[in-house]
């Protein structure tokens, strides 16, 4: 891999400061009311400066969105390079790490949950229909991995020999709803006490019953 250039590394560092600065404002007001001015002046930067790496509003909200999408994944990685031979043990740490992430980012998990997302991500004008492709691509990525280390579970003998590619969208689908009782304050469906049990249900529905 070619070497970056000094210029090149800063302007890569400038544009993760915007980011960060895009998470930060996207995160805590909807999409309508967040602004171009409060993202630059949070990233202490001129709003001039700013265009100079994102077009608009719109190219920060997707980017922003896209970063939050790679981070889940990520995440997801991370626990399945810790046990990359102990899938019951993995997707465990899958669910508490990725539970742990939307706690620790409420806001995110709005804006991925959010109307007005639903409503860009809909949207096939121009722009939109070009970001909706890669964020397209790094879900069907991301379930890839999920997917795969499943079907490595099954030819390994742990795991019930079931469509892994619906193990793992039943996986994303727990952690989905344990992740909107969190942010919406519902206690009744927190994962709080019960984790351990879903973890368990969901597991004992998947595990050969002859496997260790």
């Amino acid at each position: 891999m070619q070497k970056q250039s000094r210029r090149e590394r800063e302007r890569e560092n400038r544009r993760k400061e915007i980011l960060k600065a895009s998470w930060a404002v996207f995160s805590s007001k909807d999409y309508d009311s967040a602004t171009v001015d409060e993202i630059a002046e949070m990233a202490e930067l001129s709003k001039g400066t700013l265009y100079l790496y994102f077009q608009n509003k719109a190219e920060l909200f997707f980017s922003t969105f896209e970063l939050g999408v790679e981070n889940v994944f990520s995440i997801a990685q991370e626990a399945i390079k810790e046990k990359p031979d102990d899938p019951i043990e993995g997707i465990k740490e899958i669910m508490v790490r990725l539970l742990a992430f939307f706690e620790n980012n409420t806001g995110f998990f709005k804006l991925l949950s959010s109307e007005r997302a639903h409503f860009e991500l809909k949207s096939d004008g121009g722009d939109n229909l070009k970001f909706k492709n890669r964020i397209r691509k790094i879900v069907i990525k991301g379930m890839k991995l999920i997917e795969e280390y499943i079907q490595h579970g099954i030819d390994i003998g742990v795991l019930k020999d079931i469509d892994a590619k619906d193990i793992a969208f039943v996986l994303m689908e727990v952690i989905r709803g344990f992740a909107f009782a969190i942010i919406h304050n519902i206690e009744e469906l927190r994962p709080t006490g019960r984790l351990e049990n879903v973890i368990s249900i969901l597991l004992d529905g998947i595990r050969k019953h002859n496997s260790v």
